[in-house]
């Protein structure tokens, strides 16, 4: 989730934001798969905690909400589409990072603006890159679209992790910094 996240940060999770599913508690609680009490539904652009539906996940994903249900949902050449419109985003610059091989990455950096004005950075190595052109896709009622923040190197909705249903949302994260 760079650059919105960085390595050894300390960010807190709230697990009541969309209620509780059987994700949310370290034992076993007799809460059906799929299901959650005291629901509430989590907002384009929050920034969860969840459990993936890719078997050999042994732990949670964060990652950023982008489609809700009923979205339409694409990318071409690097470029979010949501419901047909391309999402604005200003180039702000580079982002250096030194990974923990010791290997350094030089990222473009951009301002991207999710409706409701919703604001956030991400980073990418190029426009051409495996992820950046994907066929546009339809949420489903109960699941949720997500992408990490660095585009070009993130694990999200676009590949094997899918689409991930409500149930498995653990809670939003909640940065300290």
């Amino acid at each position: 989730m760079l650059p919105t996240m960085q390595s050894g940060e300390f960010d807190f999770v709230t697990k009541y934001n969309y209620g509780y599913s059987r994700y949310s508690f370290p034992f076993s609680v007799p809460i059906p798969e799929g299901k959650r009490i005291f629901a509430a539904y989590p907002q384009r652009g929050d920034i969860v905690v969840f459990k993936s539906t890719y078997p050999r996940a042994k732990w949670p994903f964060v990652k950023r909400i982008i489609g809700i249900p009923g979205d339409k949902i694409a990318f071409k050449n690097g470029r979010l589409i949501l419901n047909g419109k391309t999402v604005p985003r200003t180039y702000v610059g580079t982002y250096q990072y030194t990974d923990y091989k010791g290997r350094s990455w030089i990222y473009k950096m951009y301002e991207e603006e999710l409706p409701e004005n919703k604001k956030h950075k991400i980073i990418e190595l190029s426009d051409e890159a495996f992820l950046d052109n994907v066929e546009e896709i339809t949420v489903p009622e109960d699941y949720y679209y997500f992408v990490g923040d660095n585009r070009d190197q993130s694990e999200d909705s676009r590949g094997s992790l899918g689409l991930i249903p409500f149930g498995n949302l653990i809670g939003k994260l909640i940065l300290t910094k």
